[in-house]
């Protein structure tokens, strides 16, 4: 008799499950913009200069440098539990990471040390890593690029991303930037009202078209004339 030995499936690790998670996050990107799509977006600009009472979130925050130690206690989650939006966002990021991201900043729950928000400061020294990313203008000497906000689950609504976003802003002052950009669609206001309450308002409007599923890009950027409604308008 010939007893044949049975295994379980061995089960991915997390490199693995997070590379898989991030190609079916960019395949599912790619087939949901369909043979032709376009997209508008704010620019929001935020003069260092013009000053700003900072917004408080409603538990103890402080602003430091992304570390190493910092990336599993973000970028993680329940692969039991998560839904499949949260895998697709941390994905991402972990991706924008793998990509060379770096001068990553992170907000600090000061009742745990626990770091509960990450953002991504660029200035014009990193215009060919921004051109890599595709979809934003090229920054002058006197500008920054903030982006790829992330909350982890577990702080979300206790206003963390205004509060550290306006903290966060004022470093570009240390890469030589007065202005900082950052780009979010018009339909998204809860980010807008959140982007405005840090200090930042309409500046450009970034018109994009993407056909066949992305593989041809457009990117138009247009500055919103001096007097326009929208460069004040409370969103």
């Amino acid at each position: 008799m010939t007893i044949e030995a049975t295994h379980a499936p061995a089960k991915p690790n997390s490199a693995v499950r997070d590379w898989l998670a991030e190609k079916s996050a960019r395949v599912a990107g790619r087939l949901q913009l369909g043979l032709y799509a376009t997209m508008t977006r704010y620019g929001l600009n935020r003069d260092l200069a013009v000053p700003l009472v900072t917004p408080q979130a409603k538990i103890p925050i402080a602003v430091r440098r992304l570390e190493p130690r910092d990336v599993a206690a973000l970028l993680s989650y329940d692969a039991a539990a998560a839904s499949a939006q949260e895998r697709a966002e941390v994905a991402v990021r972990r991706a924008f990471l793998a990509k060379g991201a770096h001068n990553g900043f992170v907000a600090i729950d000061q009742r745990n040390g626990a770091p509960c928000y990450v953002q991504w400061l660029f200035g014009a020294r990193d215009n060919a890593f921004v051109a890599r990313l595709k979809g934003f203008p090229v920054l002058a000497p006197h500008q920054a690029l903030l982006e790829n906000a992330y909350t982890p689950p577990a702080w979300r609504g206790f206003g963390i991303m205004s509060a550290a976003m306006a903290l966060i802003a004022e470093r570009a002052a240390d890469i030589g930037a007065r202005h900082v950009l950052t780009f979010v669609g018009l339909d998204n206001i809860a980010s807008l009202k959140g982007c405005q309450r840090a200090g930042f308002n309409p500046l450009l409007l970034h018109r994009a078209t993407r056909i066949g599923f992305g593989t041809l890009r457009r990117d138009r950027f247009e500055e919103l004339p001096e007097g326009d409604p929208r460069r004040t308008a409370r969103i």
